[in-house]
Parts: C-alpha cells; sequence; structure tokens
C-alpha cells in the first residue's frame, strides 16, 4: 500500500492523481470491511465478545460521553434503556438524535452493547426503547 501511495505522487496530472487516489480509496474500504468481516465470524465463534473489555481511560472520551458514561454509572445496573439515560440528559442533549452518537462511541468502545429487542411484530403500542448492557464495572 504505501508503495501505491508513493506512485500516486509521481503522478503529474492532478486529474489523473485523483482518480488514481480515489480508486485507492475504494480497494481500501473494500479491504476493510472485508478484514472486519473476517473479524466479526472469528471473534463470534470464539465468543469474544463475552470477555471483559480491555481496560481504557476515559479522559479521552468527548465531553457528550464522558457525560453520558457517568449518568450510566449513576444509574447502576447490568442494563439501561436510552430512554433513560436521555430523560436524565435532557438539559444537555435536546433531542434523543443528539444523544445517539454519544452512545455509538461507547459502544464502539467497549463501554455498552446494544441487546437486540425481542419485540414481537404485532404487538399493540410502541416499539420499546432500545435497551444496553453495561460491560464496565
Amino acid at each position: 500500500m504505501r508503495e501505491e501511495a508513493e506512485r500516486l505522487l509521481l503522478i503529474e496530472d492532478d486529474f489523473e492523481r485523483f482518480r488514481a487516489a480515489t480508486r485507492l480509496l475504494v480497494d481500501l474500504d473494500d479491504l476493510i470491511l472485508e478484514i472486519s468481516r473476517i473479524r466479526n465470524e472469528s471473534a463470534s465463534r470464539l465468543q469474544i465478545s463475552a470477555a471483559a473489555p480491555p481496560a481504557r481511560s476515559d479522559d479521552a472520551l468527548p465531553d457528550d460521553a464522558r457525560a453520558l458514561l457517568e449518568c450510566i454509572r449513576r444509574i447502576g445496573g447490568r442494563r439501561f434503556r436510552r430512554r433513560d439515560v436521555f430523560r436524565r440528559l435532557a438539559r444537555r442533549f435536546k433531542t434523543v438524535s443528539a444523544m445517539v452518537p454519544a452512545l455509538d462511541l461507547l459502544e464502539a468502545a467497549g463501554y455498552i452493547r446494544k441487546i437486540e429487542s425481542s419485540a414481537e411484530p404485532g404487538q399493540p403500542g410502541r416499539r420499546r426503547s432500545p435497551e444496553y448492557e453495561v460491560r464496565f464495572q
């Protein structure tokens, strides 16, 4: 890959360099997706998801994610619903959609894990708020 990037620098025509760089990025995206798929399959076979996440520093998180993490700690317990956290942080996040990126970041970092809903279609009423499992102590 490094050699291909160096070849890009040798292309004189800006348009051709741009096209070649775009092709290289598309190839990299495909490669990353394939590696991610293989990793997920391997993890599910090894049941790595049940293992405790590695130790990490909360200081590296953005302010919104850190505030969300503190709220989750105050709630306590092994599970929580998105609605419950939003109600407690309604002054910080004006809408649930404004809070979702912070939840996604905590999930990607391994602090929480979204639990798939077991709601059956055709049930009366609204869908329940998504539920998350706490993955830290």
